[in-house]
C-alpha cells in the first residue's frame, strides 16, 4: 500500500482481505486465469493449461461481506433492488461481476485475472495454436491496418489474442486508442491512451466518439456489447483503419450477424454492405479440451463482401 491510501481505506482492504481468506490465494497464484463462487459456496478455479475445478468452499457470510466491502470501493449500491455488480476488484485488479439473493439463491462471483504476461504471435505458433503461415497472415493484416475482429464464447481467450495483435503495434510509429470497461488489453506501443469505460455515466458510445478528438491512428475496443458497433464501424471506415475489437460468436460469419445485431440496438437495420466493407479480418476461437492449450484458432477468414442474398461472402485466409 502506498501512503496515498488512508487509515480508513487500509482498514477496509485489511476487512476485504479478510473475507476473501478462501480466496486470496488463488488471487495471488499466477496460474489462475479465473475464479467463480457458485450459489451453494463451492469454489470453481480455471488455470492456465488446465480446465475448471472445484478447489475449495466459501462462507456464505464471507462472501456477502466481501461483496458489500467490494460495492463500497466501487461506489455501487448492493441490495434487494440492486442485486449484481461488476467492475475492478480493488488490491488484486481483477475483474468482478457478482450477485446476491434474490436473483440468485446465495452470493456468487466470477473474478477473471488480468493477463500478466503478453503472448505473442510466436507464442500461439509454438502452442501450435497457429500455424507460421497464420501468425505471418495476421502480422500482414496488422501492418497493412486492416480492421480485425477476434470472436469466440466465453473463456476462449479472446482478449489475450487481441493482445498478441497488439504486441505487432509496438514498433509502429502510431497513436492507438484503446477503449474497454476493465483494463485488460495490453499495449506496448509508446504513444498510446488507455479509456475506461463507465455505464451509465461514460458509456460505450461516447467513449469511442470521444476517440476520434484525440487524433489515434487506430482504435481497439476490449468488447464490443452494444449499439457503440455502429459508432466503431463509422470510426474504422472514415480515416481511422487498422482496429481490433473482440466480441462473443460462435464461427466467423455468426461474428458479423452478431455485430449487426448490437448496431441494430440504435438502428433498425444494419448497414450491412458497410460492415462487409470495413471489417477485413474475422479471427474465431474456442475452448478445446483435447488441445494441448486448452483452446484453438477454428476459423480466419477474409471478408470479401456480401453475396446476392446478402449473405456474407467469406475466405479462408489460411
Amino acid at each position: 500500500m502506498t501512503a496515498a491510501i488512508s487509515e480508513s481505506q487500509a482498514r477496509r482492504f485489511a476487512a476485504l482481505r479478510d473475507s476473501m481468506a478462501a480466496v486470496s490465494g488463488l488471487l495471488e497464484d499466477e496460474r489462475t486465469i479465473e475464479i467463480m463462487l457458485n450459489a451453494d459456496g463451492q469454489v470453481w478455479v480455471e488455470r492456465v493449461g488446465g480446465g475448471m475445478v472445484a478447489v475449495t468452499r466459501m462462507n456464505r457470510d464471507d462472501a456477502f461481506r466481501m461483496l458489500r466491502l467490494v460495492a463500497t470501493e466501487l461506489g455501487l449500491e448492493l441490495g434487494e433492488r440492486s442485486p449484481s455488480i461488476s467492475g475492478k476488484l480493488p488490491i488484486w485488479g481483477a475483474r468482478i461481476q457478482a450477485s446476491i439473493p434474490p436473483v440468485v439463491d446465495g452470493p456468487v462471483f466470477a473474478l477473471r485475472k488480468p493477463a500478466r504476461t503478453v503472448f505473442t504471435l510466436e507464442d500461439y505458433v509454438a502452442q501450435q495454436i497457429l500455424t507460421p503461415e497464420q501468425a505471418q497472415i495476421l502480422r500482414s493484416a496488422v501492418r497493412a491496418r486492416r480492421n480485425i475482429l477476434v470472436g469466440g464464447g466465453t473463456g476462449t481467450g479472446k482478449t489475450t489474442f487481441a493482445n498478441a495483435l497488439l504486441a505487432e503495434l509496438a514498433e509502429l510509429d502510431e497513436r492507438i486508442f484503446l477503449v474497454e470497461d476493465n483494463p485488460e488489453l495490453q499495449c506496448a506501443a509508446p504513444n498510446r491512451l488507455q479509456v475506461l469505460v463507465q455505464p451509465p455515466h461514460y458509456p460505450w458510445r461516447r467513449a469511442i466518439l470521444d476517440a476520434l478528438r484525440f487524433r489515434p491512428d487506430r482504435i481497439v475496443v476490449g468488447e464490443v456489447r452494444d449499439g457503440a458497433a455502429l459508432d466503431l464501424i463509422k470510426a474504422w471506415n472514415t480515416g481511422h483503419p487498422g482496429g481490433i475489437a473482440t466480441l462473443h460468436a460462435d464461427s466467423t460469419p455468426l461474428m458479423l450477424d452478431r455485430l449487426c445485431q448490437l448496431i441494430e440496438e440504435v438502428i433498425p437495420q444494419a448497414p450491412r454492405a458497410l460492415v462487409a466493407q470495413t471489417i477485413h479480418l474475422c479471427v474465431h476461437l474456442e475452448r478445446d479440451m483435447n488441445h494441448p492449450a486448452r483452446r484453438r484458432v477454428t476459423g480466419i477468414d477474409r471478408v470479401v463482401g456480401l453475396g446476392r442474398s446478402g449473405e456474407w461472402s467469406l475466405e479462408r485466409a489460411a
